[in-house]
């Protein structure tokens, strides 16, 4: 029998209470197949990276995205944030993260006070206005310009922050620590 995608609703009417045991084994196949995204193609690929092809819409993102964040300090897409000790994300700039600053990347413009905002973790992100970087060359968090972030190593643009993937790709996936010498 053919897996099929259900509507949210079909599931959740068929997983309501199970008292006469009626969910089958295809019920079951079609609940995973609902869940799985277009990209999860091949066994394995729940633990597969975002991939280049699946990101060509610009201004998005795909990966570890959180969702329902707020937002400390007014921000445009793609900028690096930083996680407060209050739990409100703010754009970053390496002189204030600190040595343990968790970062993430705006998926939206946003204003200070949303606490709707979405926040990817780790993954890809596409702008059509970074297609002058350097394909395969690691990004690093800015020093001087907030939520910002340069191809050019200096003393002080030791955090990296991904790489490059594409003339308007990065794939962000920051270390879990800032080096500080």
């Amino acid at each position: 029998m053919t897996d099929v995608q259900r509507t949210r609703a079909a599931i959740l009417a068929l997983f309501a209470d199970n008292i006469t045991g009626q969910i089958s084994p295809q019920d079951l196949r079609d609940y995973v197949v609902t869940l799985m995204e277009t990209e999860f193609a091949y066994p394995g690929d729940f633990w597969k990276q975002p991939s280049p092809a699946g990101v060509t819409t610009d201004k998005s993102g795909k990966g570890w995205i959180d969702y329902s964040q707020a937002i400390e300090s007014t921000c445009s897409f793609g900028w690096l944030m930083k996680l407060t000790p209050s739990g409100t994300w703010r754009p970053a700039l390496l002189g204030s993260v600190g040595t343990t600053g968790l970062l993430g990347v705006a998926l939206d413009s946003y204003v200070s006070g949303v606490s709707t905002a979405q926040i990817l973790r780790k993954g890809l992100v596409k702008n059509s206005t970074w297609s002058a970087l350097t394909i395969g060359l690691p990004a690093f968090l800015h020093s001087v310009s907030d939520g910002q972030f340069t191809q050019t190593v200096t003393a002080a643009s030791r955090q990296v922050v991904g790489v490059v993937e594409g003339a308007d790709l990065l794939r962000f996936d920051p270390e879990w620590a800032v080096r500080t010498s």
